[in-house]
């Protein structure tokens, strides 16, 4: 899947959905779906900041791809530790931003580490391959996802101190149809199935 969908991205293929999306209902799914994996490896996953994010007009799908990505990794390279989701709205002069900060107790990377991250098929030590899995595609494609929606990743890290991963998005993605999305307090749409 990883594959396939770094194939379309890389072709143009890959399109937005855009909706009304009610963000704090993305993130607690993330959470949700990811507790049995924080709890496997002892750590507590908890999160702040869901009653400020309101409606959004975004790909709901997309995003939760994008933090699964992030929280599954957090979860995989802690131990016994705490991985954190900050989540807040920002105003600014080109309008509200989406930010999440998932944020680990782990392993952490040194800075050449965190140079390779986002290239494809790489991970950022080929040890962890062996030790850890993964095809090392889940963070370009989150980054190029990212950049779909208007955004980006961005990620800061010590080495044996922990990692954290910075989504950045814009309340209105590229392609909506004009719907605002400025009111945290409006109503909220109802819930999708996950």
């Amino acid at each position: 899947n990883d594959v396939l969908d770094l194939s379309k991205i890389e072709a143009g293929r890959m399109e937005l959905h855009v909706e009304t999306v009610d963000a704090a209902a993305v993130v607690r799914r993330v959470v949700d779906t990811s507790g049995p994996l924080a709890s496997a490896g002892g750590n507590a996953l908890t999160v702040e900041g869901l009653d400020q994010l309101g409606a959004i007009q975004s790909d709901a799908l997309k995003l939760q791809q994008v933090l699964l990505n992030l929280v599954g990794n957090a979860c995989k390279f802690t131990s016994n530790g705490r991985v954190h989701l900050a989540c807040a709205r920002q105003r600014g002069d080109e309008g509200d931003r989406l930010v999440v900060a998932v944020k680990d107790t782990g392993i952490g990377m040194t800075p050449e580490q965190v140079s390779r991250l986002f290239t494809q098929f790489m991970q950022a030590d080929s040890s962890a391959t062996r030790q850890y899995g993964g095809t090392g595609l889940g963070l370009a494609i989150s980054q190029r996802l990212c950049r779909l929606m208007g955004g980006d990743i961005t990620v800061e890290s010590r080495f044996g101190q922990g990692s954290t991963f910075i989504v950045d998005l814009p309340a209105v993605a590229p392609g909506a149809s004009g719907v605002a999305a400025g009111d945290p307090s409006a109503p909220r749409p109802a819930e999708r199935a996950a």
